[in-house]
């Protein structure tokens, strides 16, 4: 089986989607898939030809897009995809729907239209694709987001708290801040490390980071490998990830700090799955923040069944079985597809 991948970023590039993109790539690779990596340097729509083209030559199995991504920009070509590759299956993973602005919706017509199968990381965005495509044809599946960041192998830190993203705005640093004010003010031992990445595009913002953790007297670690970002995770005792919106599957950052075992503090809301409230605290103001982290420390039962908790977590980020999840959907697409061309 050949696949075809197409994303609008990849590493290097500071992109979610991108490193999503490059680790399917690889555990599918390492699972006997041949898979080719498809970008564009210019993805306007005037190069739709070259795109084609570039499907074509290919001659994959199964075209797979990873849409959106950073890389793609406002650009419609990537929703013409469904149009320019010929009788080859068709699927997409849908990272993002339900952000998009009511304007932008109709861009994803064409894979309600033409797509053999649609993959979304969780289950209230699979929800809202199907309310506003109720006609759509092929199939709609949930699968899980891994983690882009690896297990690390540094052991944990007692008193250490890490914050892990990107740096840009609606990721929850004001409240990363707000609880450096409270260490300081409180007198507690407590160490606060940032680990992330800037982002293009906000080059004011993340100075304004920067500046921040120097006057907070927090640790930063910018632009940082997957490995050296694995041993700070797994060497970090307590996460803080107060997303405004709450926790959710699709959180790539969260995935990273479960997986290296961090008992994590974050938002509990409508879109967290009841695995994930099991496996995290339900907490984001910086003083009941702190506080928790006190009892836990002076409680070591207690700390140990919240681990237990976290490592059950874990699995359900294992890249291995999310890649042979994909394999599976990639055989029935291709059977649905042959199964149309025989009858007509």
């Amino acid at each position: 089986m050949k696949a075809a991948i197409v994303s609008g970023s990849w590493p290097p590039e500071r992109c979610g989607v991108g490193d999503y993109s490059a680790q399917l790539v690889r555990h599918l690779e390492e699972i006997g898939i041949d898979v080719a990596a498809v970008t564009m340097d210019d993805w306007s729509t005037l190069r739709a030809l070259g795109y084609r083209r570039v499907l074509n030559d290919l001659r994959p199995d199964v075209v797979h897009v990873q849409y959106p991504a950073v890389g793609y920009g406002r650009s419609l070509l990537p929703a013409l995809t469904p149009f320019l590759q010929s009788g080859t299956p068709l699927v997409v993973t849908l990272h993002e729907y339900s952000l998009f602005k009511p304007y932008r919706r109709p861009w994803f017509a064409p894979y309600a239209a033409r797509a053999v199968a649609r993959l979304f990381s969780r289950q209230a965005e699979c929800e809202a694709f199907a309310a506003a495509f109720p006609r759509r044809r092929g199939k709609d599946h949930v699968v899980a987001i891994g983690s882009n960041i690896p297990a690390g192998t540094a052991p944990a830190r007692a008193r250490r708290i890490v914050f892990f993203g990107l740096f840009w705005p609606g990721k929850g640093l004001d409240r990363v801040f707000d609880l450096a004010e409270a260490i300081r003010s409180g007198a507690k031992a407590l160490e606060l490390h940032v680990v992330g990445a800037p982002v293009s595009g906000f080059p004011d913002y993340a100075a304004q980071i920067r500046a921040r953790c120097r006057d907070l007297g927090i640790t930063l670690h910018e632009g940082l490998p997957p490995e050296a970002v694995a041993d700070l995770l797994a060497g970090s005792r307590f996460a803080y990830l107060p997303f405004p919106e709450g926790a959710d599957e699709r959180r790539g950052s969260l995935a990273a700090v479960v997986v290296n075992g961090c008992i994590t503090f974050t938002g509990h809301g409508a879109q967290t799955p009841d695995w994930l409230k099991e496996a995290t605290v339900g907490l984001t103001r910086p003083s009941e923040v702190l506080q928790a982290i006190e009892a836990l420390l002076a409680q070591p039962d207690a700390e140990e069944a919240m681990r237990d908790r976290v490592r059950l977590a874990a699995r359900r980020y294992d890249w291995t079985a999310i890649a042979e999840r994909h394999v599976e959907i990639y055989r029935e697409a291709m059977s649905l597809r042959r199964s149309r061309a025989g009858r007509s």
